[in-house]
């Protein structure tokens, strides 16, 4: 288990092989985190996107998720649609 509670923010955590840039997390008056992320695939950056999550593992995997998504994408239509999409 990874532990982010000491870290300053902008941070980058590998992934499943892929970059992820760590912006912000920001708690809310639900006990859980909002967290805004950056995926780098290939050299492509991605769009910053929040992520609502209650714990490292559950960012985890939904990063997990998301970067599944891309490689989805980029096996099936190829790098110049992931690029199209996530930009």
């Amino acid at each position: 288990m990874m532990n982010f509670s000491l870290q300053l923010t902008p941070f980058f955590v590998d992934v499943d092989g892929v970059t992820v840039q760590i912006i912000e997390a920001s708690k809310t008056p639900f006990n859980e985190y909002i967290v805004s992320v950056r995926v780098i695939y290939k050299g492509i950056y991605s769009r910053i996107f929040p992520i609502a999550v209650r714990s490292t593992d559950e960012l985890m995997n939904k990063l997990k998720v998301e970067i599944s998504k891309i490689k989805f994408i980029d096996y099936t239509f190829g790098i110049e649609e992931v690029k199209r999409l996530i930009t």
